[in-house]
């Protein structure tokens, strides 16, 4: 009964997690701003970047995993609201501002950590 109930959930987690198919592998942004908002939950850490410039512009860039994170160094507190940042990110394929991670520098700490 346990196994049949599980089955039926399956879908479930699978439906609430995306495909990194949404980004654009073969370029690279850049943007420079400050973190609105860090988000350090699962299935993605996310980071809100402000960035500079008129109009200002706020990217959702998505991460790893936490365990995937964690093990590259990542702590929940590597970044805080109202840093000063340089992200490079694989955008968005439709064009929305955001993207895939591919490395965030706070300072002299740079952190990597994309899907």
């Amino acid at each position: 009964m346990l196994a049949v109930i599980a089955s039926g959930l399956l879908p479930l987690a699978a439906s609430a997690h995306h495909s990194f198919a949404i980004f654009d592998r073969t370029k690279t942004t850049a943007v420079k701003g400050l973190v609105g908002r860090f988000d350090w939950t699962n299935p993605h850490v996310t980071i809100y970047v402000d960035a500079e410039g008129t109009p200002a512009q706020r990217y959702k860039v998505e991460t790893g995993s936490i365990n995937a994170l964690a093990r590259s160094g990542w702590k929940s507190d590597s970044i805080k609201v109202g840093d000063k940042a340089e992200v490079s990110f694989h955008p968005l394929k439709n064009g929305d501002p955001g993207g895939l991670l591919i490395e965030i520098k706070i300072g002299s700490v740079v952190l990597t950590g994309g899907g």
